[in-house]
């Protein structure tokens, strides 16, 4: 029994698992879709952001709610990433994005290859029987040698 202001509450073990499993994160396993997993730790990216990181306490792997997005292993905001592939897809110029955000060219040159990567994993697939059209523009540069 516990006393909670002047009242006694009854309760036994099973109650308080209860109650620990609706406390519990909901975020099942990427790895074996359990949904056995407790919060593990928290991971700070490098804007301060802080990323929750969790355990599967039936297979052991550890994973956070970024595992399995395109935005997974990258140390940086997702508005952050996100902002220089629009930058990018608009014909901002490589070395341009990276002065603008405050990185330099090879963070977004890693960030363009790990986007690409991760691409199957948020593109839907093509329909059944159906076409797909791709469109995009073309940019090019001439340099006069002299």
């Amino acid at each position: 029994m516990l006393r909670d202001n002047g009242a006694y509450l009854n309760f036994n073990l099973s109650d308080l698992e209860e109650i620990r499993v609706a406390v519990r994160c909901t975020l099942n396993c990427p790895n074996c879709s359990s949904q056995k997993t407790i919060k593990y730790g928290v991971d700070t990216l490098k804007n301060g952001t802080k990323i929750q990181k969790y355990k599967c306490k039936d297979c052991g792997k550890r994973f956070n709610q970024r595992t399995g997005t395109p935005m997974y292993r990258l140390r940086h905001s997702s508005e952050t990433v996100s902002l220089a592939m629009k930058m990018r897809s608009e014909g901002n110029g490589l070395r341009a994005t990276g002065r603008i955000l405050g990185k330099s060219h090879a963070t977004i040159i890693g960030w363009e290859k790990h986007v690409e990567k991760m691409e199957a994993k948020w593109s839907p697939p093509a329909p059944e029987g159906g076409d797909v059209t791709l469109e995009g523009d073309e940019l090019y540069t001439r340099v006069k040698k002299t």
